[in-house]
């Protein structure tokens, strides 16, 4: 009885060894496999969108006293490429400084019409349309958009514009 006892827990002690093994290999595999992802990840962003042709919009809202966006879209050359919906949070984020990434597009090299619209409430609560239309020259290095929203004090309104980073 004391040997099949001390068999019963030299084999017990084999398998929780084993079974620890197997869950440090289990973990070593799953980090590889989340690696190879992230890797994968990049490759297919480089493949699909070359330094030569990426272009990133994002959205910051400088003071919003008197603009609250609630939708933004953006066209390029005529055809509709990035819109959003904000929420009140977004908001509150971009009135405390945030800046939202919109979207990244493939633009050719060359120039391009990027038109944006921005929807929304003035300090008065009535709808208002900010709006701008620029030609962009996007050349072999990515091009960074930041679309600001800005107050004017002077006037109590605000406009739209673009800045290149």
């Amino acid at each position: 009885m004391k040997h099949l006892l001390i068999c019963a827990l030299l084999v017990s002690g084999t398998v929780f060894a084993e079974d620890a093994a197997i869950r440090e290999d289990v973990r070593t595999v799953k980090e590889s496999v989340l690696e190879l992802n992230r890797d994968l990840y990049e490759l297919e962003r480089e493949l699909l969108s070359p330094a030569t042709t990426r272009a990133a919009f994002h959205v910051t809202l400088n003071h919003g006293e008197f603009f609250e966006p609630l939708s933004i879209e953006l066209s390029v050359d005529g055809d509709m490429e990035l819109q959003h919906l904000y929420t009140e949070r977004q908001v509150k984020a971009l009135r405390m400084g945030a800046v939202q990434p919109l979207g990244d597009l493939n633009l050719a090299p060359g120039k391009h019409d990027v038109t944006v619209v921005v929807r929304g409430i003035n300090h008065l609560g009535q709808g208002r349309e900010l709006s701008i239309t620029e030609t962009v020259t996007k050349t072999g290095k990515p091009l960074i958009t930041e679309l600001v929203i800005i107050d004017r004090e002077e006037l109590q309104s605000a406009r739209v514009q673009l800045k290149y980073w």
